[in-house]
């Protein structure tokens, strides 16, 4: 049986990884490894309350935001609709993935309509 598709430079059952990429998908994980412990290594030392507390509580606003700001300029009416409903579901019912559903589902039908 030949090989066919993604599998077919692979060779005869053998995976052959390229010593450059390996090297780079691995410090790739360590950057992110140590992004995030360092995060929670360094917090120790920043005292809690006031300023730093309502500091953490906006982050994930923001990152929410850099992530839905481009994709409402570049998907158009489906997208706004979509994120319309995100919106809507997560705050009737606070439950994220109910409302990520909500938005595919959306995004979906808008672009079979034709939106």
């Amino acid at each position: 049986m030949a090989a066919e598709g993604f599998f077919a430079d692979w060779g005869a059952g053998e995976l052959a990884v390229q010593p450059i990429n390996l090297a780079a998908i691995l410090a790739m994980g360590l950057a992110t490894y140590v992004t995030r412990a360092g995060g929670f290594l360094l917090m120790r030392w920043v005292p809690q309350g006031g300023r730093v507390e309502a500091w953490l509580k906006a982050v994930p606003g923001a990152v929410l935001m850099a992530i839905v700001a481009p994709a409402l300029l570049t998907h158009g009416l489906a997208g706004a609709l979509a994120i319309g409903a995100t919106l809507l579901v997560m705050r009737t019912t606070r439950q994220d993935l109910l409302a990520v559903g909500a938005g595919v589902l959306t995004v979906a039908l808008a672009r079979q309509l034709g939106l």
